[in-house]
């Protein structure tokens, strides 16, 4: 592979992108189409490169006949490439060969490397699939459905590595509640997701943050399957018999109150949130007298005066008569868990909306698109990922897509195909010579310094 003759190429584009209107208000602009260029024009003439040597060598010849040779065109993380493929029939069994699939893991008709595919999957955890499709790659853009495909297929999944804690807490707090999604054929899709930590990070702070904070959701599991699920962190994470308390935080639902066969000990607490604003605060509107003495009469089991209080309320509004007895009801079946919300080991009144917002919700709730069922599981498990700060990297996007590691094959192959010597210097028809001003550096050792000596002293580049 022949690296030098491309910086003529980079020279004379340099030379034609910079010889008229320059101005301060579009130099980096013209810098960066220089680069673009520069490095797109490398990885085709690699690849080239590549379906040049395979077709010349002895392995081929014994073993392949050359069907044909074709231009294909690749959208890559940085821009579209056009590269020769050639295609090969075995001279025994007959079959078809590719080695530019192999090189670059495409499968057939496969358009977008990997790589492309792992940047806009990459970028859909942090933003929505429409802005991946719009700014994940460079000088390129997909559409979402393209976003949506892709995410769609990820069945995998990635081992999370789970520490015992060093420092065991006395409390500790699991949150949950759920996510609605719209479905692409219609319908609503309620989605359990929980947070697990230890408290507060400090309490004397305004802005509070959480210590030691673990998301989980789904859109396959059930309550008690994900109830499962977060036994299994807790129990790999601390000493489950080692906690004073463990406090289960939520609206009230049935199934996030499920938790009895993963953690028989632990208290439920009703959401403050949903306690005074959505219950109280729909019975009682802006009255805050009503809204304290009604606290007062549930917390002393004064279910009675709580009840004559809202039959108050229907008289003033007798058009909600049934929405208020539904909450009225709902506030008498969830007495301990109001009560506990004072208990002295309950330190932490958080809010699991904030928090359902600001992983999942503005992600899939406030979606105007629908998902498909698959697709939803994975955008969830992608989130989640996210927000238990997990930094995707190739090789995990490669796991998601093909398996559990899939990664490792996919390097043997690569290798075993890439073993050529790639040909750095300048040929015959090349005299320039590059001059670069620097000062070299010294190493300590001799070997080191002729090794570095010989890196430098090809034909064609001097260094001044």
């Amino acid at each position: 592979m022949e690296i030098i003759p491309l910086f003529d190429e980079i020279i004379n584009t340099f030379n034609k992108i910079f010889s008229k209107n320059i101005n301060p208000l579009n130099l980096e602009a013209k810098i960066k189409t220089v680069g673009d260029t520069f490095t797109l024009k490398l990885y085709e003439s690699f690849l080239n490169y590549f379906d040049k040597q395979f077709k010349n060598s002895k392995e081929r010849k014994s073993e392949y006949y050359v069907k044909q040779t074709r231009q294909r065109t690749l959208t890559t993380s940085i821009g579209y490439i056009t590269v020769n493929s050639t295609s090969y029939i075995h001279k025994k069994s007959k079959q078809y060969y590719i080695p530019l699939r192999d090189i670059l893991y495409l499968k057939p008709y496969q358009r977008l490397t990997n790589e492309a595919e792992y940047q806009l999957i990459k970028y859909a955890m942090d933003e929505n699939m429409s802005q991946a499709a719009r700014h994940a790659l460079r000088n390129v853009q997909v559409s979402r459905s393209t976003v949506s495909k892709k995410i769609k297929v990820l069945d995998g999944s990635i081992h999370e590595n789970i520490t015992k804690s060093t420092n065991q807490p006395d409390i500790l707090y699991i949150e949950m509640d759920e996510i609605h999604a719209n479905l692409q054929h219609g319908g609503n899709k309620i989605c359990p997701c929980a947070i697990v930590h230890e408290g507060y990070v400090e309490t004397f702070v305004k802005r509070k943050q959480l210590k030691n904070i673990h998301y989980f959701a789904s859109s396959k599991l059930s309550y008690e399957e994900l109830w499962e699920v977060i036994f299994d962190y807790v129990d790999q994470k601390y000493y489950i018999d080692k906690f004073k308390v463990i406090f289960v935080s939520g609206d009230g639902a049935s199934g996030i109150k499920d938790f009895s066969n993963c953690f028989p000990n632990a208290k439920f607490v009703l959401d403050p949130f949903h306690y005074m604003k959505k219950h109280l605060g729909y019975i009682f509107k802006n009255d805050n007298d009503l809204k304290y003495i009604a606290d007062s009469y549930i917390r002393n089991d004064k279910i009675d005066d709580f009840i004559t209080l809202v039959n108050f309320q229907i008289e003033k509004y007798p058009e909600q008569k049934s929405k208020m007895i539904e909450h009225m009801n709902y506030i008498i079946n969830n007495l301990d868990g109001i009560k506990n919300q004072h208990d002295k080991d309950y330190k932490c009144p958080c809010s699991m909306e904030g928090h359902v917002n600001q992983a999942f919700a503005r992600y899939i709730t406030s979606s105007p698109y629908g998902f498909s069922h698959q697709g939803l599981e994975n955008k969830l498990k992608l989130l989640v990922y996210h927000a238990n700060k997990h930094d995707l990297t190739i090789e995990d996007y490669l796991n998601l897509k093909y398996g559990t590691d899939e990664y490792e094959n996919i390097n043997i192959k690569i290798n075993n195909l890439t073993k050529i010597k790639y040909d750095q210097k300048l040929t015959s028809n090349y005299s320039q010579c590059y001059e670069i001003n620097t000062t070299l550096p010294l190493f300590d050792s001799p070997i080191d310094n002729n090794k570095f000596k010989e890196l430098t002293s090809f034909r064609g580049i001097k260094f001044i």
